[in-house]
C-alpha cells in the first residue's frame, strides 16, 4: 500500500475553521492520520514549506462538452461526435491539473461520451476529475439536444409523458443527473431567461421518473416561477436562481437541507468582460449580474447551500478558469476566504453526494488533496494560478508532484 505523508504545512480542513499545522498521512486512497507528526516508515514524504493543503476542490456546474478550455478554444462547437469525445477526456484533464477533483455535470450533448469518461476517470487510465455524468439539457418539448429556441409553455399542450421517457431514457443510459432548462436563457435567445419553459405537471412526472430510477435532477432556472416549480417537486440542484423574489426564497429556505444552488457568476463575468463584443440588450447580462448579486447574499443567510460551478467551456469563459468563480464568491456575494473554500469542499463533497468521505481532510476521508505555495485565506485569487498548486491528489494518486 502506497503511503504518503505532507509535512510542513497548514491544513484547511473544508470546515471553515482557521488552518491549522499537522502532518497528514495517506495511505493507499485514504487520509488516516491528521496529527502533529505521523510515522513515516515506507512514505513518499512532501515537504509543502508552509504551504496550505486543502481538500480537493469540487465544481459544481462543469461542462465538459463545450470544447473550450484555457489550452484550446472552439468557437465552432459543432465538432463531429469522435472529436467533441476527446475534447470531453482533455477538459476534465485540465480541470484536474487547476486542482479541480470532482466536477458536478451541468449537461452534456454526448451522455454516453460523459458516462465512458466518468468509468475512465474512476479507473484511473485516464487523468480526470470524480465525475458525476449528466444527460444533455432537456427543453420545451424535449427538442434534440444543442437546439434551444425556448418557445415558453403558451401554444402547446403540456407533455408529461415525453418528459418522464425523457427521464427514463437518460436514467438507462447511466447517467447521475438529469438535467431540465425550466426557464430559458437570454444570453442564447434573448428576452427568454424570464420565459418558464415546462408545466408544473411536466416537472412532477420528472421529479417521479428521477426517484423510480434513482437519479438526480438539475433545473436551469433563471425565472422565479421556474425556481419554486423546481423546490416543489424535489429537484436537487438549481442553477442560477436569477429572479428569486421573496416567495422564492422562502421556498428555498424551507428546503435548504435538501437542495444545492449554483449562482453560476463565471459565465455572468464572462460575458461582461470576456467576450468580443458588447453584450445585447436582449441577454440582459447587467440586470443578471445585478439580481445575482442581491440574491446569493441573502440565500446565504438563510443558510441554502450555494456552491461554485460558472458554466466554464465557453471560448469567451473556458475550462481551467474554473476557480475564478471563488473569487466572485469573496468579491460579488461578501463571502470570505474561507467560506468560498468550504462552499468548494465541504459543500462540495455533498453535492457529490459524498458528504460523508469527500471534501475534507479528515481521518477516514478520501484522499483527494490540493497543496498551494501560499495562503489562498489571503488571497484567494492565488488558486487560478496553477503554477501555485504545488501538488494535486486524486484518490491517494499524485496527478501532480512538487518539483
Amino acid at each position: 500500500m502506497t503511503r504518503t505523508v505532507f509535512t510542513g504545512v497548514q491544513v484547511f480542513d473544508g470546515t471553515g475553521r482557521d488552518p491549522f499545522p499537522a502532518e497528514v498521512l495517506v495511505e493507499g486512497n485514504r487520509i488516516t492520520a491528521v496529527k502533529d507528526r505521523v510515522m513515516r516508515v515506507g512514505a513518499r514524504v512532501i515537504d509543502g514549506g508552509g504551504g496550505t493543503l486543502l481538500p480537493g476542490l469540487v465544481d459544481a456546474h462543469a461542462h465538459l462538452g463545450f470544447g473550450s478550455t484555457v489550452e484550446h478554444r472552439s468557437r465552432r462547437r459543432d465538432e463531429p461526435d469522435e472529436e467533441k469525445a476527446l475534447l470531453v477526456a482533455h477538459a476534465g484533464r485540465v480541470l484536474l491539473d487547476h486542482g479541480i477533483t470532482s466536477a458536478y455535470s451541468g449537461g452534456n450533448r454526448l451522455p454516453r461520451t460523459e458516462t465512458a469518461a466518468r468509468k475512465a476517470f474512476a479507473e484511473g487510465w485516464m487523468p480526470g476529475p470524480r465525475l458525476k455524468a449528466a444527460s444533455w439539457e432537456g427543453s420545451a418539448g424535449m427538442v434534440e439536444p444543442g437546439v434551444y429556441d425556448f418557445p415558453g409553455i403558451d401554444g402547446r399542450a403540456s407533455d408529461p409523458e415525453s418528459v418522464s421517457r425523457f427521464v427514463t431514457d437518460m436514467a438507462e443510459l447511466g447517467v447521475d443527473i438529469v438535467k431540465l432548462s425550466l426557464s430559458g436563457e437570454s444570453a442564447v435567445v434573448h428576452g427568454t431567461s424570464r420565459i418558464v419553459q415546462f408545466t408544473d405537471e411536466e416537472v412532477a412526472a420528472a421529479s417521479r421518473a428521477a426517484d423510480h430510477h434513482g437519479v438526480w435532477l438539475t433545473a436551469h432556472a433563471h425565472a422565479a416561477e421556474s425556481i419554486k416549480m423546481a423546490v416543489r417537486h424535489g429537484i436537487r440542484a438549481i442553477y442560477h436562481c436569477t429572479f428569486a423574489d421573496e416567495e422564492t426564497l422562502d421556498l428555498l429556505e424551507a428546503a435548504r437541507d435538501r437542495l444545492f444552488v449554483a449562482p453560476t457568476p463565471g459565465i455572468i463575468h464572462a460575458n461582461l468582460h470576456e467576450t468580443d463584443s458588447e453584450p445585447e440588450p436582449g441577454m440582459e447580462v447587467e440586470a443578471t449580474a445585478e439580481a445575482v448579486r442581491e440574491v446569493v447574499p441573502e440565500l446565504v443567510r438563510r443558510g441554502v447551500r450555494v456552491v461554485p460551478g460558472g458554466d466554464y467551456g465557453f471560448a469567451w469563459n473556458p475550462v481551467g478558469r474554473n476557480l475564478r468563480d471563488l473569487e466572485l464568491f469573496v468579491d460579488w456575494f461578501g463571502f470570505t476566504p474561507a467560506e468560498a473554500l468550504r462552499a468548494a469542499t465541504l459543500h462540495g463533497g455533498r453535492i457529490m453526494g459524498m458528504g460523508d468521505e469527500l471534501g475534507l481532510v479528515r481521518e477516514g476521508f478520501l484522499a483527494d488533496l490540493v497543496l498551494v505555495d501560499g495562503d489562498p485565506l489571503e488571497d484567494i485569487a492565488i488558486l487560478q494560478d496553477r503554477r501555485r498548486l504545488a501538488a494535486i491528489m486524486k484518490d491517494g494518486v499524485l496527478h501532480k508532484a512538487p518539483a
